[in-house]
């Protein structure tokens, strides 16, 4: 990973923004992880234009050395952060020091305020996110490899499912088989939904045994050098009904759709309104709740999104979802999910699980 052009990319955004603070306090693991590639579970970043803190306790000063080699490093003393930071702020005469407003919790904020003297804190959105938002090669590299551990996964659960299992006993073996591929963790808790539950779109895998005729939904990813995948696939067990094989129908129509028209340049509104469009057209869209897509990379829920509040066009080297879903009372639910990259003139699929409708 190339931490120090990313670092100097921060650095050079930071020049960019004039007077309007001297540095910012990093405290989001995953935007600590991406300027640093520090992996510990404690630390904070202090940036300015032209130097980079990073700032950990005992525990994690040796790891923090080896994976941070281009931060100077201090040691936190022990549970006072704010009064660390303070004092950092204060030798560098930064007055002014920016923070992240989506992380840094209120007791924080309070205990930091009250350790500066002439320092003002300001809120700071997104300012290491805007970077996170376009992968770089290695980035999509890992992003691959975590999603080819949930293909061989979903692989394996196709050869063991069958009536009488339980939905959690199912999400085990799935879970499992990531683990043995080399996944650190998971990305989220697996979604494993059969049935009348197929129709929940968070249906996280229950005691509710699999049986014949049952739609069930699996919904998971795993955790690759720190690296999220996301995939979802719908398959029948037994036989399915003619309702239940035209939804299915339905949702690999739209979904196909999306993948279609998915490129560098689109526009996340118009990505939804296509797949829409298509819902309501065969009286379904009223089953269709969520967004059509969300970014993926150290977080499973990054930006930008395929949603109607993305306005603006969705840059090349962007990894996201594009997971049409319809979830019906009486029938059951269906999603199909893809995670993809987008490039100039097209995309690349990382999932390579088959998509048509899977019986068995």
């Amino acid at each position: 990973m190339q931490y120090e052009a990313r670092l100097k990319r921060f650095q050079a955004w930071l020049g960019e923004q004039g007077d309007a603070f001297d540095a910012v306090l990093i405290s989001d693991r995953s935007n600590i992880r991406y300027l640093s590639g520090f992996t510990g579970t404690f630390a904070y970043l202090v940036i300015s234009k032209d130097k980079a803190y990073l700032l950990t306790d005992s525990r994690y000063t040796i790891q923090a050395r080896q994976q941070s080699v281009h931060f100077s490093h201090i040691k936190l003393e022990r549970y006072m952060p704010p009064t660390s930071i303070a004092k950092l702020c204060e030798s560098e005469n930064w007055p002014v020091l920016a923070f992240e407003r989506k992380d840094l919790s209120f007791d924080f904020y309070d205990k930091l305020k009250s350790c500066f003297g002439r320092v003002n804190l300001i809120p700071l959105d997104s300012a290491v996110e805007q970077f996170r938002a376009v992968k770089d090669e290695d980035e999509i590299a890992l992003i691959r490899r975590a999603e080819h551990i949930g293909d061989e996964a979903f692989k394996h659960v196709l050869s063991i499912i069958q009536p009488g299992m339980t939905e959690k006993e199912v999400a085990f073996e799935l879970e499992l088989a990531m683990r043995k591929q080399g996944a650190s963790g998971l990305s989220f808790d697996t979604i494993v939904a059969s049935g009348v539950r197929s129709a929940l779109p968070h249906g996280v895998a229950s005691d509710k045994k699999i049986e014949k005729g049952d739609l069930v939904v699996f919904d998971f990813g795993c955790v690759y050098e720190g690296y999220c995948s996301d995939m979802t696939r719908t398959i029948g067990i037994g036989s399915l009904s003619d309702a239940q094989k035209d939804l299915y129908a339905l949702v690999l129509k739209a979904q196909t759709s999306a993948l279609k028209a998915a490129k560098a340049g689109v526009v996340g509104e118009k990505m939804q309104d296509l797949v829409q469009a298509i819902f309501d057209k065969a009286g379904f869209g009223s089953y269709f709740g969520h967004g059509l897509g969300h970014s993926v990379g150290l977080d499973i829920h990054e930006e930008p999104r395929f949603s109607r509040n993305v306005k603006e066009k969705i840059p090349a080297g962007t990894v996201i979802s594009v997971e049409p879903g319809l979830y019906v009372p009486g029938i059951g639910g269906v999603r199909i999910e893809d995670l993809i990259v987008l490039r100039d003139g097209g995309h690349e699929n990382l999932a390579t699980s088959p998509k048509e409708l899977l019986i068995v």
